[in-house]
């Protein structure tokens, strides 16, 4: 099975070709699907969890998928969208505290404050993407996972939001989980690989060994392909 312990700061990059289970690991670990096998979260295995007890590992997870619009109510302000995670803590901010925490969390991804009166159509797709960032920052998760996050943007768009996940995965002490078929923006991001094939995992090392050294022979023909 596929243990992952979240460690601060650190980019853990998951390739593969299409089909080959990395977005079904992301959603496993958010036991939004179940999984054959060992998921672990901090150490603690996660496949019993059900129901309330869900909530904590929640609380400590948050997922940025490709299509940010498919992923928020089109007839909510962004206030409100960034602030739909606040339902998975105890004790989450009120009225003009809630306000504030939201517009931190804009500006923490260059938005603005009178950005969260708009709605979501009134957005280009990086600006979307960052609102999506802004959304699973709100509650100050461990681990953010990141599926295929950037690939629908244009490259110029996509350096700058590769840009401004590595400054909050130092400034905030997140733990990424990076998904993407493009092994390039992998490169860019990670600091360690797990190459996937057929739901299976087939090499895992630091970033550096895994493109200048790679074991599996299917690693190096994703390699090639990705740099010819």
């Amino acid at each position: 099975g596929i243990t992952l312990n979240v460690r601060q700061g650190h980019t853990l990059g998951v390739g593969g070709e299409s089909g080959s289970g990395k977005s079904t690991l992301g959603r496993a670990l958010l036991r939004l699907e179940k999984s054959n096998g060992e998921v672990a979260f901090e150490g603690r295995s996660i496949q019993a969890l059900r129901g309330k007890a869900l909530r904590p590992l929640r609380r400590q997870m948050q997922i940025v998928f490709q299509d940010p619009y498919g992923s928020f109510n089109p007839r909510h302000r962004v206030e409100r969208l960034v602030a739909e995670p606040f339902h998975l803590l105890a004790d989450a901010p009120q009225g003009a505290a809630r306000k504030d925490v939201v517009v931190a969390a804009l500006e923490a991804v260059e938005m603005t404050a009178s950005d969260a009166d708009k709605y979501i159509h009134e957005f280009s797709g990086g600006q979307r993407q960052r609102i999506a960032i802004a959304r699973a920052l709100v509650i100050r998760p461990k681990l953010i996972i990141l599926d295929e996050a950037v690939s629908a943007l244009d490259v110029s768009i996509r350096a700058q939001i590769l840009d401004l996940l590595a400054e909050l995965r130092d400034s905030h002490g997140l733990a990424y989980l990076f998904i993407s078929h493009d092994l390039k923006v992998v490169r860019a991001l990670a600091h360690r690989v797990l190459v996937m094939q057929n739901g299976e995992a087939v090499e895992v090392g630091p970033t550096q060994q895994i493109f200048e050294a790679p074991v599996s022979p299917y690693t190096k023909t994703l390699i090639e392909a990705a740099f010819d």
